[in-house]
This record gives C-alpha cells, sequence and structure tokens, in this order.
C-alpha cells in the first residue's frame, strides 16, 4: 500500500507551481509592456507636408486659378490686400507677367486668398465673391489702385473695386452679406502657415518658394530656366 505525501510536501510543491505561474504571469506583462513602450517611442515617419499647388488642386474652390490648365510651370501666390508688398507686385508687375507667360500658355497662375490677420479676412473673402463671377484679377487690380488702405479693406471699398471691375453688385453683395468665404480663408491660412508661409507676398513656381514683391525679371528668370531645362 503506496505511502501518502506529507501534507506539508504537497503545501509546498503547491506553493511552488503557484509561483511559477505567477512569475510566467509577470513575464507576458513585462514583454508586452515593452511590446507598448516599443511602439509609442519608436521614432514616426516624417509628416508629409501637402503643398499648396496640391491644396488647391483639391479644393479648387478655395483658390482662383488664371491660365492653362495644363501649363508646364505652376506659379501658387499667397497675397493679402492690405499688404503694401503685394500692392507693389500688382501694380507694377502682375499685368506684364500675365501677358508674357500665363496668357502665352507657360504658367498656371493660382490664387490662393489669405489673410495676414482677423481685420484682412474679410477683403480676401471679397476675392473669393468677385472669383464667383471670373473677375478675381479684374477686382484685384481695382483693389490695390484704392487708396487708403482703410477705405480699401471696408465694405465700402470692395464695392468701389467690384463696380469697377465690372461685377453684377446684386451678386457681390449677397455674397459678401452671407460671409460665404470667411471660413475658406481661414482653412486658407491653416493651409499656408503648414508650409511656412509668415509673409506676403510668397509666391511657390514649382514649389520653388519666392518671397517679396519682385520685378519681372526675377520671375522671368526662374520661367525661363524652367521652360529651357524642359526642352
Amino acid at each position: 500500500m503506496a505511502k501518502k505525501a506529507p501534507q506539508h510536501r504537497k503545501q509546498q510543491q503547491q506553493r511552488e507551481t503557484n509561483w511559477l505561474i505567477i512569475g510566467g504571469l509577470i513575464a507576458v506583462g513585462v514583454l508586452a509592456l515593452g511590446g507598448l513602450l516599443f511602439l509609442a517611442l519608436r521614432p514616426t515617419e516624417a509628416r508629409v507636408v501637402q503643398t499648396l499647388a496640391e491644396y488647391c488642386q483639391e479644393n479648387k474652390d478655395r483658390c482662383v486659378f488664371i491660365g492653362k490648365t495644363d501649363a508646364p510651370i505652376t506659379m501658387v501666390e499667397v497675397p493679402d490686400f492690405g499688404c503694401i508688398h503685394c500692392q507693389d507686385f500688382h501694380n507694377n508687375t502682375a499685368r506684364p507677367l500675365k501677358e508674357q507667360f500665363v496668357d502665352t500658355g507657360d504658367v498656371k497662375w493660382v490664387v490662393l486668398p489669405y489673410a495676414l490677420s482677423a481685420t484682412t479676412v474679410p477683403s480676401a473673402a471679397s476675392g473669393l465673391c468677385a472669383n464667383e463671377q471670373g473677375g478675381f484679377f479684374e477686382y484685384a487690380s481695382a483693389m490695390y489702385t484704392i487708396e487708403p488702405p482703410t477705405f480699401r479693406l471696408s465694405a465700402d471699398g470692395y464695392r468701389q473695386a467690384a463696380e469697377t471691375a465690372g461685377l453684377n453688385l446684386d451678386q457681390f453683395n449677397s455674397c459678401m452679406k452671407d460671409g460665404r468665404y470667411l471660413n475658406v480663408v481661414n482653412q486658407n491660412r491653416d493651409a499656408a502657415r503648414s508650409v511656412g508661409v509668415t509673409g506676403t507676398p510668397t509666391f511657390f513656381v514649382n514649389n520653388q518658394e519666392v518671397n517679396g514683391a519682385q520685378p519681372l525679371s526675377v520671375f522671368a528668370q526662374i520661367f525661363n530656366s524652367i521652360l529651357s531645362g524642359q526642352q
């Protein structure tokens, strides 16, 4: 007849078994925690910042497009109607640039209406209201001739520019009254700031950044360099 193991030996074996189970659970927990820490702390892939050309292409109602759709050069302009340097660019360079490079099919000119501060958000929205009637360029040209800037950036200034540009005033005034593009301008501000825009005018020529109211010769040199490289 087999002898029974002493009671204290059974208890000792049970305690050893319990400690093995507990140790195994702790080890599993440590491994799981280590895996979570690795996932949390591992280097993340660099976030790809969307270019403004891509942003406008995907949000065509937020931007203005002038020129041939498949032009070899895309120039994105980030302006502010209250900016004196933007005024200089439009009064001295914009028209000959359009005639020599946009109208000829070499450059697609994309404008992203922008506001340096909350005070110029309505003026940027007014440009998009003008764009509803296909008259943004004419409207912008009229806006930048209005002095003083305090009048330009007022409801009366917007109406004067719209009238000079030959827009339908009822349609334009309705758009402004509705505040139709105020939120769009804020979205444009976020998009521009995400690519580092801090001042106006800022241009991106095939994503090459050009800052300030540069003369036509500077743009011509950049355009011709790109065009000659494609021949």
